[in-house]
């Protein structure tokens, strides 16, 4: 609330914002293409909070592995729709007005060895 009341919202900006993030996952993809990278997995789960004993659904998660310049990638894309409220027994889950998007790149430490975070930059 300010000066004239109370605001409206504007559900357009947080449908765009989010279409955006999608376009830029997607951009890195075929970033990975136009390399002559190989899409090894390309797999999407759901992702779930525990309130008390049960399980809610708040969003998914997108899993792409590749290989580029014969190196071992895995891009995660974890999107969250719902955000988990309150404390004690007073939780509940709420729609997020703007899904929370986190990108995170991990390269494969050697032959069948461990994931490392690396930067998007690193990569090409």
């Amino acid at each position: 609330m300010g000066v004239g009341g109370p605001k409206p919202k504007l559900p357009e900006i947080a449908e765009t914002r989010a279409a955006g993030r999608e376009e830029a996952f997607e951009a890195i993809i075929q970033r990975v293409k136009d390399s002559d990278g190989t899409i090894e997995k390309d797999e999407t789960a759901p992702l779930y909070t525990e309130v008390g004993m049960e399980e809610f659904e708040v969003g998914h998660r997108r899993v792409v592995e590749f290989t580029l310049n014969r190196t071992e990638f895995q891009l995660v894309r974890n999107l969250e729709t719902h955000a988990l409220q309150g404390a004690g027994h007073q939780k509940h889950i709420e729609i997020i007005e703007s899904p929370k998007i986190n990108i995170i790149l991990k390269k494969r430490n050697g032959y069948g060895g461990e994931w490392q975070v690396v930067d998007l930059e690193d990569m090409f």
